[in-house]
């Protein structure tokens, strides 16, 4: 990403400038609380002891680990991106498709499931949950000012296999503007 690229010009600065300090970059090869769930492992690895290294090293691992399931309000954001062309976008638009999108090994945004509104969606990514989810002691949702969705999410969440901890946010800025109000995603560690 533009920001992974920018922290590498800026370690290679800082290292001139301090070369006594130890820099690791890890790309969380997601956003909002994909990498929120990282940062707070990290200072969990902290806590326990564990040097700059180490927990470089394991959040490294544990990165392809977290799933990134989420969908959108109004398709033309992704249209508008480039995500979308304007054919799949309309026809979406029509018959009130919602692509299920994730975070893909490459940190790209990607598609894999089409459901017909937005309920039928939500229920999607509760059911990537109690199918995927291997540690639920935390789980993250973030939205763009769909609150009742989120509340949604979290009531089908507690059904099966509830998490002991919700984080619930508000997309930050960046990542709200390009999906739009009414998106609402979920974060929860699995399988790599």
């Amino acid at each position: 990403s533009g920001s992974f690229a920018a922290a590498i010009m800026a370690k290679e600065e800082l290292s001139d400038t301090f070369p006594e300090r130890k820099i690791c970059l890890v790309d969380s090869l997601g956003a909002s609380l994909g990498e929120g769930l990282l940062v707070i492992k990290a200072a969990k690895c902290k806590a326990r002891g564990m040097d700059l290294e180490e927990t470089a090293q394991r959040l490294e691992k544990l990165r392809k680990n977290i799933y990134q399931v989420f969908i959108v309000d109004d398709l033309n954001h992704l249209r508008r991106t480039g995500r979308l062309s304007n054919i799949s976008s309309l026809v979406g638009l029509v018959l009130g498709i919602r692509p299920l999108l994730k975070g893909s090994d490459e940190g790209k945004i990607v598609a894999f499931e089409k459901h017909r509104g937005k309920k039928a969606a939500i229920k999607a990514m509760a059911d990537k949950y109690n199918t995927l989810a291997k540690d639920t002691r935390l789980v993250g949702i973030s939205h763009c000012g769909c609150k009742s969705d989120a509340e949604y999410l979290i009531s089908l969440l507690n059904q099966k296999n509830p998490p002991k901890e919700i984080l619930t946010v508000k997309h930050e800025p960046a990542t709200g503007s390009h999906l739009g109000p009414g998106a609402i995603a979920l974060f929860f560690e699995g399988d790599s």
